[in-house]
């Protein structure tokens, strides 16, 4: 994995392979969302690898991705209503009261739910 800001210090002809961190750990497709939204906010990443058993990279998950499993389903048009004075206002309480069971998502079908 690559951290975005040291992509973004590094000159543009460095090469990939030599900022790599090898040392993150990547997940098991069926981790439960708590457990990536844990990972991700203990090592304050912006993604971390899915692997399977093997450690054969099968994608990635990103903070966006959990996001859009945690706030309610909806939020983008009620956002963009909002933002036009025609819909809604949308505040932190209203997305903070929002109830979500994180132990009952597995990544594998998050991931599954984004590619569509």
């Amino acid at each position: 994995m690559v951290h975005y800001q040291r992509l973004l210090r590094e000159r543009p002809s460095t090469l990939l392979g030599s900022i790599v961190d090898t040392d993150t750990q990547g997940l098991n497709p069926n981790a439960s969302l708590h457990e990536v939204s844990s990972y991700l906010a203990s090592y304050n990443l912006l993604s971390v690898p899915v692997v399977d058993a093997n450690d054969r990279l099968l994608g990635a998950v990103t903070v966006d991705d959990v996001l859009d499993h945690l706030l309610p389903e909806n939020w983008r048009l009620e956002h963009r209503d909002s933002t036009r004075g025609t819909g809604p206002k949308l505040n932190l309480a209203d997305v903070a009261g929002t109830e979500v069971d994180l132990q009952d998502i597995e990544l594998d079908k998050a991931m599954d739910e984004e590619a569509r």
